[in-house]
């Protein structure tokens, strides 16, 4: 306890600091640190979680592709025009380049896949996808 005299008469004075009790100025700011420290730690978790179950998720569909087991051609297979893929190439490209006018190039783009029995967008070099009408 800190005491103060003035006009002769002694006083207490309550709420000051002394070193032995309480938290000195250092020990706030380590206090503080820690805190933020461990604030950033838990946040970059969070996130760096966030991202790898991102990367991993699917869409949630659920393909399952059976091989044609007919020798002969579709008549749909016959009629339809093809497109050899070539390096560089899309789906979105191809779409944007055989979609009829004024057609929606991502409704085109989910036709092409169903078509193609495509269980996702990427495309191999000498593919060769079927166009619907």
């Amino acid at each position: 306890m800190a005491y103060s005299q003035s006009n002769g008469t002694t006083t207490t004075l309550r709420g000051t600091a002394h070193a032995s009790k309480g938290m000195t100025k250092k020990q706030g700011y380590t206090k503080l640190l820690l805190r933020f420290m461990l604030i950033a730690v838990i946040l970059g978790t969070v996130f760096s979680f966030g991202a790898i179950v991102q990367a991993y998720a699917g869409d949630g569909t659920v393909t399952v592709s059976t091989p044609i087991t007919s020798a002969q051609p579709s008549a749909q297979a016959t009629q339809s025009e093809k497109v050899v893929i070539q390096s560089g190439d899309t789906l979105w490209g191809i779409a944007e380049a055989h979609k009829k006018k004024g057609e929606n190039t991502r409704s085109y783009i989910e036709k092409l896949r169903a078509f193609n029995h495509l269980s996702n967008s990427s495309l191999q070099e000498g593919q060769v996808l079927l166009l619907p009408y």
